[in-house]
């Protein structure tokens, strides 16, 4: 069994940035193996991937103690000003210090993570992966087991680096071009998770010449109690021999999609409804309503009133103190931001029907309605998107919504649906639900 290469790290991708043993080598395979740049970097030839180490706990903790530091020091230096009430608009430097709270908090949790799961590594079966082929092999946590896991998925991605041009010059960013997850089922007392996903024909190879430019890249996560499994890891994708032309972006995705529909529209409306979401059919397709989240989640409920309460128990009790109208214009900007999170939490809903025709997708805030029809072939993605979590005695629970993005005359569009739900695999089969409403065997 091959151990885990030494200089396995990132393989920094131009000449320029290749110094000392690791670069020797890197120059040394090039020149010997100009055809082959799997072989260029160590852990890809041997095929023993360590995991990334983006997101790791250095740069969460430098982040993280910047901000606190500069709020602090920020908030000590006008604390005379502030408590004067003469600049009430300095309130806000108060943003700072909380943003560095929470960042502490992350970078605790992916402390806890690293400590608690170390540096997993992928082992290939075999190398490089190629298009139109089958990534197969193990993630192994060594010595660490993994617990019972309440939720569990693989995704593989294609990311290329895209050049966006602003009035003040160009920036780069990782786009994800194209994505695939698969749910899993992990048991308690597991220190490995096989992998196998297929790899599309038309996705384009692995890009080592230009930094990051087109990449390719497996994530494991895995919802357990406590700290979460978050790992990522960088794949050696080729054209070469043995991959099948006919297994493309499309008929993958098509795969997926007879696959969820497979496991029974009936199933996924009773599942949706222990979650407080409804989804019924109608003549044309689906409809979907969607009630405020703080109507269905107690905890979002008392969130939302607190976020109401404190800005206006802050605004009383310093009225008290010091009644000047500066204080009343001072925390005027705190209770409108703890009245538009309340509101949004308690009185935004959705419906969405799904027909021939499109999407119609209607949102309300506060009863005003705001509406747009949407036709498929204007529609770029329906995908779950987990952006909030809650910490309790059971553990970590996320909580998944629904992402719906379109183009509109040329401009991207997106809307966000509240679903507050549990169970990402069952927001995904909603999302494909949506997306083939009007194929004949999904109206009854």
């Amino acid at each position: 069994m091959s151990e885990v290469p030494k200089d396995s790290d990132r393989l920094p991708a131009t000449p320029t940035y290749q110094f000392g043993k690791r670069g020797a080598r890197w120059r040394a395979q090039k020149a010997r193996f100009p055809d082959e740049p799997w072989r260029w970097r160590e852990d890809w030839e041997q095929g023993v991937i360590p995991a990334s180490r983006e997101g790791g706990p250095l740069g969460a903790w430098i982040v993280a103690l910047l901000f606190l530091g500069v709020g602090v020091g920020v908030m000590f230096a006008t604390w005379q000003e502030l408590m004067s009430g003469k600049a009430p608009m300095l309130w806000f430097v108060a943003l700072f210090p909380f943003i560095g709270f929470l960042l502490t908090l992350r970078a605790v949790v992916v402390t806890a993570r690293v400590v608690k799961y170390g540096r997993p590594i992928l082992r290939l079966e075999q190398t490089p992966c190629v298009l139109g082929g089958l990534l197969q092999g193990t993630i192994e946590f060594g010595n660490r087991h993994l617990p019972t896991a309440e939720s569990a998925e693989l995704e593989i991605q294609e990311r290329h680096v895209v050049i966006r041009r602003t009035s003040k010059g160009s920036r780069s960013e990782t786009k994800v071009v194209w994505s695939m997850r698969v749910p899993i089922e992990i048991h308690g007392g597991e220190t490995t998770v096989p992998v196998s996903l297929p790899i599309p024909c038309d996705g384009k190879a692995v890009d080592v010449e230009t930094p990051g430019k087109i990449n390719w890249r497996v994530c494991l996560r895995v919802a357990v109690p406590g700290a979460d499994v978050n790992v990522a890891f960088d794949l050696p994708v080729f054209a070469g021999e043995g991959g099948d032309s006919a297994q493309t972006k499309k008929a993958i995705e098509a795969a997926q999609t007879e696959s969820a529909i497979a496991a029974g529209e009936d199933a996924l409306i009773e599942s949706l409804q222990r979650e407080g979401v409804r989804l019924k059919r109608h003549p044309a397709g689906l409809e979907l309503c969607v009630r405020p989240l703080g109507m269905r989640r107690t905890g979002f409920a008392i969130t939302a009133l607190v976020f109401m309460a404190i800005p206006v128990a802050f605004w009383f009790v310093a009225l008290r103190t010091n009644p000047s109208v500066w204080r009343w214009l001072g925390f005027t900007p705190l209770a409108a931001l703890g009245a538009l999170v309340g509101s949004l939490t308690l009185t935004k809903s959705f419906r969405v029907r799904a027909g021939s025709k499109g999407l119609r997708i209607t949102r309300q805030i506060l009863g005003f309605p705001t509406a747009w029809q949407v036709p498929y072939e204007s529609i770029e993605s329906i995908q779950p998107n987990s952006t909030m979590s809650t910490s309790g005695a059971e553990g970590t629970v996320r909580y998944y919504d629904l992402d719906i993005k379109w183009q509109v005359r040329g401009k991207s569009r997106k809307v966000c649906l509240g679903l507050g739900i549990t169970d990402k695999a069952l927001a995904a089969a909603l999302a494909q639900a949506l997306r083939h409403a009007r194929e004949p065997k999904l109206q009854r």
